[in-house]
């Protein structure tokens, strides 16, 4: 499975990652590392995604490594932009 790394640009990397964590900890997920790379591990619905984050500037790009077969890209996107939402 190869999925194309999702990026998003954050005003305030720093605190949009440490708002992430905190989320994570209300869903049963991971979400650690620091403001230049991490890893994740995010529920959903339809099971399980994991990969690893990693920072330049204040572009965070998203590496899916695993996740259930039926879970769309749409989904996935959706899930991390909560996470990021807070």
């Amino acid at each position: 499975m190869s999925l194309d790394p999702i990026e998003r640009e954050l005003r305030d990397v720093a605190g949009t990652l440490a708002r992430a964590k905190q989320e994570a900890v209300k869903f049963g997920s991971v979400f650690e590392g620091d403001t230049e790379r991490g890893y994740y591990t995010l529920r959903t619905p339809l099971g399980t995604l994991e990969g690893t984050y990693t920072v330049q500037g204040r572009v965070v790009r998203f590496v899916i490594e695993k996740k259930p077969r039926i879970v769309p890209y749409a989904l996935i996107e959706r899930v991390l932009d909560q996470f990021l939402r807070g």
